[in-house]
Order: C-alpha cells, then structure tokens, then sequence
C-alpha cells in the first residue's frame, strides 16, 4: 500500500498563535483543480483573525485567501484549465440555488461561505478550488500581482459602487494597501482632486507617488481639505480603516448629497453621532464587502497598467514564517505594507 502523500497548511490556533498541519494531497474531485501555490498575501482580515477580534471568525481556523500558482492537476470533468496554467482563485463557496446566486450576485449568497475558513487555507504549498472561481493570468502579470488580485477585485467592487464620476473629488481615510488600491481605482475612474489622510509617511510618500494629496490624519488636514473645496466638502468618501474617528470623518468630510463608502472591519461597537448630520445633509452611506464579477477587471486593469501593485510589497517571508511575518505586520508603526509568502 503507497504511503499518503501530504502538505502543509497554516492555521490561527489561538490570538498571536499559528501552527501547522498536514494535509492529505489527493486527487482532485470532479470539477476541482489543484494549484501549487507560488504566491500568498497577508491581508488586513487576516490580521483581525491573527489578534482574536474578527467580529465573525472564531479561533482556531484556517486563514488565506489571496494566492496565486500553478494548476498541477485538474478534476475529470474541467474542461477550461489545464495542467500547467498560471492561475489565481476567487476564494468563495456559493450555492447557486438561492435567490441571489439565481440573478447573479453571488457575493450575496445566503450560504456564502469564505473557502479560507473552511478548511482551505492559502497558507499552503497546495490549494484545491473549483474550476468556476479559477482565473488565468494575463502573461505580464506575475505570481505576487495574482495574489494580490483578490484585495484588488475588493477595491474595484468598492469603486464601482458611489458611481465616480468624471471630475469628482474624493477622500480616503487610510493609507493602507487597500487605501492606495482605492487611490490609483479613484483616479483610473475619473476622479482628479484626490485626498488621503493616514498616518505611515513612508505609505503617504507612495499615495504621493500615484498623484493623491497625501497627509497625517490631523485635524489641520481635515481643515485643509474643507478649505480646499470651498468648504463644501469632497464628493465621495472611503473608509478604509475601520476605527469610529474615520468612520466619522469619511460621514463629515463628505459634501451634502455626497457619498461615503465604508470598507474597514469595525471590531468593537461604536457610537456615530454623526449619523444624524449625515442624514440631515442627505449623505449617502454604502457598504462595501467582497465582490462580484470583479476579478477579471481587476485582472485587465493591472494587465494594461493602469494599476500598479508592486510597490505595495514591501516584505517577503517563507511560508514557514507565516508567524514571524504576521508577528512583524502587527507590531504598527513602520509595519509592512503587504507581505508576500513564498514556498
């Protein structure tokens, strides 16, 4: 009898723990297919996950969700990937049945599922997704950009959803990865006075470098940018942080009959007060998770170059350090941008 083949994958035991398992490498099921994974990002989610607070994740779980790689084997019944494709994935779990998934809009699945959390970690030398959620990368488009296809597509979604028009300005709290995604998308899609307010100079100096007026989040800069459109405020906000100050600030920076845009994941509950200026000045308040049909523009978009995503990777790890990486990506001030992990 031949011995079982296997792999590892990473999982968050506990708060600050990661530990390793191994994996039984089978064949892959009929609609499946089998990636070897040649690139993995650390997300911001990951990072909620990694310190205990994920409003819904509970520990331990497997986490990992942007990667890219190689198809190494392909299921009986795939016929639109091939042993050797270059690939990322769209890590989800959908019914197809439900009223949603029926008029297309997955990512409201009522038995949505994120694959990352169920026994699928990204955090591995092998990853095994159905052929429906693969995506081929153009050929100019490498490994570390496939794994960083998923925060984009994120980003593209949050974007389409104010409906940017030509000539627009726009704010964004943060200055994060996800938040200079959303600043070259702004741009890319019309937008032309363009504001960041963070708090990493190093991450503003690049929000510079994509053509955004980048500053430290001060009460000064929040002046300035009143000051700078005749006190009327900009005409879309995004919230790319997830604290109550910038989520208050992403409702009062925007101009009445505005648009604010709330992406970051709120660990703690909170009090908005300025929800009632909001309503009175009609702001309109979007949420933003996930996305749908998102993928191939986030793909097309990098392709092109119309997104740059390489100067976002600041660190490299093996994949055996997953820890010491998420150990250095919390630590907070100069802490890495985006962290890529390698086999």
């Amino acid at each position: 009898m031949s011995k079982k083949q296997t792999f590892k994958r990473a999982e968050i035991v506990a708060p600050g723990e990661v530990a390793f398992s191994d994996v039984e490498k089978r064949e892959p099921d009929n609609h499946e297919v089998l990636i070897r994974v040649k690139s993995s990002a650390i997300c911001g989610s990951d990072m909620h996950i990694y310190s205990g607070k994920h409003p819904y994740v509970q520990l331990p779980t497997t986490i990992g969700h942007e990667l890219a790689g190689v198809v190494e084997a392909v299921g009986a019944e795939v016929t639109t990937v091939k042993e050797g494709d270059r690939v990322c994935v769209e890590p989800l779990i959908t019914c197809g049945k439900c009223y949603y998934c029926q008029r297309g809009r997955y990512d409201y699945c009522l038995e949505l599922k994120l694959k990352y959390r169920s026994g699928f970690s990204g955090y591995a030398e092998y990853y095994y997704a159905e052929e429906r959620w693969i995506h081929h990368l153009p050929e100019n488009v490498s490994f570390d950009e496939g794994a960083l296809m998923e925060p984009l597509a994120c980003a593209v979604h949050a974007v389409r959803k104010p409906g940017i028009q030509v000539g627009d300005s726009v704010c964004i709290l943060g200055d994060g990865p996800i938040a200079l995604m959303l600043t070259q998308l702004a741009f890319a899609a019309g937008a032309t006075d363009l504001y960041v307010l963070g708090l990493d100079e190093r991450n503003l100096a690049l929000a510079r470098e994509f053509g955004a007026v980048a500053m430290p989040n001060t009460e000064e800069a929040f002046q300035e940018i009143l000051r700078r459109t005749d006190h009327r405020g900009v005409d879309v906000s995004f919230e790319a942080v997830g604290l109550p100050k910038t989520f208050n600030q992403a409702l009062s920076i925007v101009a009445k009959g505005g648009t604010a845009v709330i992406f970051g994941i709120f660990e703690e509950e909170f009090s908005a007060k300025t929800l009632v200026d909001a309503m009175v000045r009609e702001v309109k308040v979007i949420g933003t998770s996930s996305y749908c049909w998102d993928f191939q523009r986030a793909l097309s978009l990098v392709s092109h170059g119309r997104i740059k995503l390489d100067p976002l990777v600041t660190h490299r790890f093996k994949l055996a350090d997953v820890g010491k990486a998420m150990a250095l990506k919390k630590q907070g001030s100069e802490a890495p941008l985006k962290i890529i992990l390698e086999p």
